[in-house]
């Protein structure tokens, strides 16, 4: 897929992981949610994300889940592979492996050392061999907090991005941080917002796309709140993002968990999260039913 050719804005979103009753990984559940998708206004999938767990993931798992989307969605959907990976070889090696299976982009998170990240990159940007998003995350398994810690300076961002290797930057939840950032990410780069209560501010100050959780249950909605930003009808795009801010507040609170709660209910395979993660109580279930109902989602388009 000539992923420069599609269409603004771009949203895609990290996908969640269905286990069966025995916690492996559903490969069918998998292939039967992206399949789905597919008629979907949703471009793409990310995939070893938080939303997917993965932290409770093996590179393998990892890899089966990639090779799954691939044969079902190759081409016609953005699939793109996430990397936490601090080493250099390391990164480069998980990067190979994604390639060989035929994944469109790589993600990779900014390293939590600060003191490595220009060694790293100026490492990794030379010899990757696909397009790449850099994401600043910089707590990932934090889905409670409001605010993430700055993972590099804007400038150094910048520089990074710069690389002909990346395609884009996925800014983190702190505006003000990323307003100046955006300074320095030149135009003709991707620059997305990473939460759906975010995209009308965000595309204020600049962004041009999206990946967010709340992208897998709300896709067309969230691409008219951006195409209205982008074509600076800003008052009725604020309008329309203040509609899902209580969905988005329910759902994402509650981690994967919540994410595949509401995947349930609109016919999708969610189920529990991996344990040891929690599985939602009813009052937690019945806060996001409500959510989604007052927003009039009954099924993902």
């Amino acid at each position: 897929m000539n992923i420069h050719n599609i269409e603004a804005p771009i949203l895609v979103a990290p996908s969640p992981t269905p286990f069966t009753k025995e916690g492996e990984v559903d490969y069918q559940g998998i292939e039967n949610n992206a399949e789905r998708w597919l008629s979907t206004d949703l471009s793409g999938f990310v995939l070893g994300t938080e939303n997917g767990e993965e932290q409770l993931l093996s590179f393998e798992e990892k890899k089966g889940i990639c090779n799954s989307v691939v044969s079902v969605a190759k081409g016609k959907k953005i699939i793109i592979a996430g990397i936490d990976n601090p080493s250099i070889r390391g990164t480069l090696e998980d990067a190979e492996s994604y390639i060989k299976l035929g994944v469109d982009v790589l993600r990779i998170r900014i390293p939590r050392r600060r003191d490595t990240i220009d060694k790293y990159f100026d490492g990794v940007l030379e010899r990757i061999s696909a397009p790449v998003l850099i994401i600043h995350q910089m707590a990932p398994g934090g889905f409670s907090n409001s605010m993430t810690t700055e993972g590099a300076n804007p400038d150094q961002i910048g520089r990074f991005c710069s690389h002909d290797t990346v395609f884009g930057y996925i800014a983190s939840h702190l505006v003000r941080f990323e307003m100046m950032t955006r300074k320095f990410v030149s135009k003709d780069k991707q620059f997305w917002v990473p939460n759906a209560m975010l995209m009308a501010a965000q595309i204020l100050e600049g962004a041009n796309g999206a990946c967010f959780m709340l992208g897998n249950i709300a896709p067309k909605l969230c691409i008219k709140i951006m195409k209205l930003g982008l074509e600076r009808n800003y008052s009725e795009s604020k309008k329309l993002n203040d509609s899902l801010v209580n969905a988005d507040w329910n759902i994402l609170s509650r981690g994967a968990a919540g994410l595949k709660y509401a995947m349930d209910l609109m016919g999708y395979t969610g189920g529990d999260p991996r344990s040891p993660l929690n599985a939602l109580d009813e009052k937690a279930k019945n806060e996001i039913k409500i959510a989604l109902d007052e927003l009039g989602i009954l099924k993902v388009e």
